[in-house]
């Protein structure tokens, strides 16, 4: 596996509304979409952060993975990747989903909280 950078990162806000105006008043971030009860904000490179509120299917499943955001981690070959977190024994959790730019799955690493591998399509 090759691990090409940090390039998202998943936060699960109980004040979704404040973490928002946050992340796109006071640090400049520009809003690359929102939809119910989530926004992703990018950065001048186009690294992102996305915000999850409650009643976001991604809120639940990060409140139940652990204290802290969740970063993804782009890597060059996402199937190979699973097969390796797999055979060394990583707690992989649900499938491969993909929209129109990437395709990721969540696992959880030895400290209990859940992280992201994805690539690019």
């Amino acid at each position: 596996m090759r691990v090409l950078g940090i390039r998202w990162v998943g936060v699960r806000a109980d004040s979704y509304d404040e973490m928002v105006g946050f992340l796109r008043d006071v640090l400049g971030l520009r809003v690359a979409f929102e939809d119910d009860a989530t926004a992703e904000l990018a950065l001048e490179n186009d690294d992102r952060v996305q915000v999850f509120g409650p009643g976001h299917r991604y809120y639940e499943l990060f409140g139940a993975g652990g204290d802290g955001p969740v970063p993804l981690f782009e890597v060059d070959d996402l199937q190979t990747a699973r097969a390796e977190l797999v055979a060394a024994g990583v707690e992989v959790i649900g499938e491969i989903e993909r929209d129109a730019s990437w395709e990721w799955f969540n696992f959880r690493g030895p400290d209990g909280n859940l992280y992201e591998l994805a690539s690019r399509l």
